[in-house]
């Protein structure tokens, strides 16, 4: 078979603002031959924003292995769902490895779409055998498209890696007469291979992109991806003598086998990289005022900067974002929007959160601080009796910079939008969290609305209805190595890089020596830092969490119950609430089998894959 003549859809080069920094999905013209494909400049760029909008949806809905949700339902961030979302199937039985993404809750899978990586790499492996070509395109824009390509291929490894243990390896393109019955290979030679990609994409990519920048890989990224390799090699899933599971076939698909300490030594050296990289760059965590640098009102300015670094889109915290930048199609492609499981812009319908179920819980809300670095004392489970409102507005309202900035709460408005009616308890037309008329302490009121509505990646957003997903982000290259220097016993460093990020949000800085209570204290941090971004479901399971099964992933979840007594002044909540509790709600499930992803049960009967342990 010719490889020139093979059929694919032409998707044309992405339209970009005068910004440029909009990226919009194309439309599908048609199918053409590989020779056409790559005739022109134009035709090649068209190829290369398909594959990265395909490649870098990965976790977030349209690019994750169930139809309805995100992944903040199934790692405690925020509720389950309605019965009818997958994350509502899998916070209720787990993870199962059926095929494809199903629109009804019988679908639900894993929290991934196998298959679908394979189909990216595959896009990405004929870019980069292809791109020479072209006839109209210079030899150093073809070098750095196929360090791009290359990139692009290491991500999906690099998700896969941490998703599944070790996979099958693919190297370029196949014809139909190629032997495509690929078995999985160990985990050390599947993280040997995406290092290996990445450094072929390293040596090929620019630092940064003076012109036609609309969000494409720079040596920065890849960086950033060695980074969070390493980092997820080092953590104690993986970097271990014994798998979660043991199995003899599968036992060096999902472990090393082996604790080595310089795995944690690689993470320290790949994340300080990136440092020098920002540094050289100009990318750089945004802090113009936070505690401890003197200013009259670090809160104030903690609020802006952490708002900016999250929601601004083309911020120089962010080193990488998907910039799939639609406003007129909410479910394009792939089924799911993308904005709609995190959109809280003045476009959206407001009622609709009035049945999403996706509050905040109680569990998750005992994690910020008070701005003034303090733990708040919140309702207990058995208290004699609800507490006042007066309790609650006045915990609520002087909780740390990043909670105000990513919630709306019962009589607390977010600061994101400040003085936009549709960011308020007005413009919403309903109260937030589980009020209700109905006396019934200590019982449950509602399930589901939790305590708070996330407000997140909107922070001055205006009637900006789209967001940019951050990939990397400076504060995650902190964190890795408060992390990763904890580790190996240099406090001092590990509590220079967590100050860095604690610091910005407003709070004192944290002085723990202790290691393994410095440890809890890093992963408190990243859990408030990194919300939303699909760093939790990952990062609770490669960290092992002693109660991962006791109110993280799963077991028992709480949400505050809030009674009120006027629901009709939605505009003076505050005054009309009279007290709140908390209640147990829901008992998430949780299995060890569930530290790693299924693989489809139609891969494994295929007898060329084996089953992750547990399935």
């Amino acid at each position: 078979m010719d490889m020139k003549k093979i059929l694919f859809f032409l998707l044309p080069v992405f339209l970009f603002s005068c910004e440029n920094t909009f990226l919009e999905m194309p439309d599908t013209t048609g199918t053409v031959d590989l020779n056409a494909v790559y005739s022109s400049t134009k035709n090649a760029k068209g190829v290369l924003a398909t594959c990265y909008r395909d490649v870098l949806v990965h976790g977030w809905p349209g690019g994750i292995g169930f139809a309805h949700g995100a992944l903040g339902s199934i790692s405690g961030e925020r509720c389950q769902g309605n019965n009818w979302h997958q994350t509502f199937v899998i916070a209720q039985s787990g993870l199962n490895p059926v095929d494809g993404i199903d629109y009804g809750p019988v679908g639900a899978a894993g929290a991934d779409s196998y298959i679908d990586n394979y189909k990216c790499i595959r896009e990405c492996y004929l870019l980069y055998e292809n791109i020479d070509q072209v006839p109209d395109m210079d030899d150093q824009m073809k070098g750095w498209i196929k360090g791009e390509a290359l990139g692009l291929i290491a991500y999906r490894y690099m998700g896969m890696f941490y998703r599944y243990g070790g996979i099958p390896l693919v190297e370029h393109s196949f014809l139909a007469t190629d032997d495509m019955a690929f078995p999985r290979a160990t985990l050390q030679e599947t993280y040997d291979f995406t290092l290996d990609l990445c450094n072929k994409a390293l040596a090929l990519l620019p630092d940064n992109w003076d012109t036609d920048n609309w969000g494409r890989l720079t040596k920065g990224a890849v960086l950033a991806m060695i980074a969070r390799l390493q980092i997820f090699a080092a953590r104690p899933l993986f970097n271990n003598t014994t798998p979660y599971l043991s199995n003899s076939t599968t036992d060096k698909l999902v472990c090393f086998c082996n604790y080595d300490i310089n795995r944690w030594n690689d993470a320290i050296a790949s994340n300080e990289a990136v440092l020098t990289w920002a540094k050289a760059n100009g990318f750089y965590l945004i802090n113009t005022g936070g505690a401890p640098t003197g200013q009259p009102n670090p809160y104030n300015s903690a609020v802006d900067d952490y708002g900016t670094a999250v929601s601004t889109p083309g911020n120089p915290e962010v080193i990488l974002a998907y910039k799939y930048d639609r406003t007129d199609n909410w479910y394009g492609d792939y089924g799911s929007p993308i904005f709609y499981y995190y959109n809280m812009s003045n476009a959206w319908v407001n009622q609709r959160w009035d049945t999403d179920q996706l509050g905040l819980w109680t569990n998750f809300l005992e994690n910020y601080y008070s701005k003034d670095g303090t733990t708040p004392d919140w309702p207990k489970i058995g208290d004699p009796e609800p507490r006042p409102a007066s309790d609650w507005i006045d915990k609520a309202s002087n909780l740390e910079p990043r909670f105000r900035v990513d919630y709306i709460a019962p009589g607390v408005e977010s600061l994101s939008n400040p003085g936009d009616n549709n960011y308020s308890l007005i413009g919403w037309g309903r109260q937030t969290g589980n009020t209700s008329t109905t006396y019934n302490f200590p019982g449950i009121e509602f399930s589901g609305m939790g305590c708070a509505y996330s407000t997140r990646f909107y922070y001055k957003a205006g009637s900006r209805v789209w967001f940019e997903p951050p990939l990397f982000r400076m504060a995650e290259i902190y964190l890795n190595l408060a992390e990763a220097y904890n580790e190996v016993g240099n406090t001092a460093k590990a509590l220079e890089n967590l100050n860095v990020v604690h610091n910005r949000a407003g709070l004192p800085a944290i002085t723990e020596t202790n290691q393994d209570k410095l440890r809890g204290l890093i992963q408190r941090e990243k859990a408030i830092e990194m919300v939303g971004e699909n760093r939790r479901y990952y990062d609770v399971k490669h960290w092992k969490l002693s109660n991962i099964g006791n109110g993280v992933i799963g077991g028992q979840m709480r949400e505050l119950q809030f009674y009120v007594n006027d629901f009709t002044s939605y505009g003076n909540l505050s005054g009309n609430l009279i007290s709140y509790w908390d209640a147990n709600t829901w008992v998430s499930y949780w299995s060890p089998k569930m530290y790693m992803e299924p693989i489809p049960q139609s891969e494994v009967n295929k007898k060329i894959v084996v089953q992750n342990p547990g399935y």
